[in-house]
């Protein structure tokens, strides 16, 4: 969401950088105006990558989607996780099952909150975003294989 149309402009160019390339247009006011319109919002589940890693041990249910581009994931990801770019993720929506929760990870956080908006527009209900990424995860020291 952004305020600004400068902002737009910005996050419309991301965007197109990830595969999102329809873009109808931007929220005047930003949330703000909507949440004081009354409108309802919605929330993802957010968690550190220490929960991530304690939810990988207890859940054998839990699928780790990470959505960074191959060259990222080639120097090294979570050893469970499910390798879909962001830019190809409409297209594989099919190596993940709608009815397992999903966590999504990215380097830094802003693609995998991309990535949850998508899964929700795809009916998958069990969605949560891996706050500060692999960039977190590294910096926990927590493994990584390559």
């Amino acid at each position: 969401m952004a305020e600004e149309e400068e902002r737009v402009r910005e996050a419309t160019t991301r965007l197109a950088r990830v595969g999102v390339e329809n873009v109808a247009g931007y929220l005047a006011g930003g949330v703000l105006a909507w949440n004081s319109a009354g409108l309802p919002l919605a929330t993802v589940e957010q968690i550190s990558v220490e929960e991530l890693a304690a939810r990988i041990k207890e859940d054998r249910t839990l699928q780790v989607l990470d959505v960074r581009r191959p060259p990222e994931w080639n120097g090294g990801h979570i050893r469970e996780a499910i390798h879909i770019p962001l830019n190809r993720l409409s297209q594989n929506l099919d190596r993940l099952e709608r009815q397992r929760p999903v966590a999504v990870i990215c380097a830094g956080g802003y693609r995998s909150s991309i990535a949850t908006s998508i899964l929700e527009r795809q009916t998958f209900t069990r969605i949560t975003n891996v706050v500060g990424g692999m960039t977190a995860w590294l910096n926990a020291r927590l493994e990584v294989v390559v």
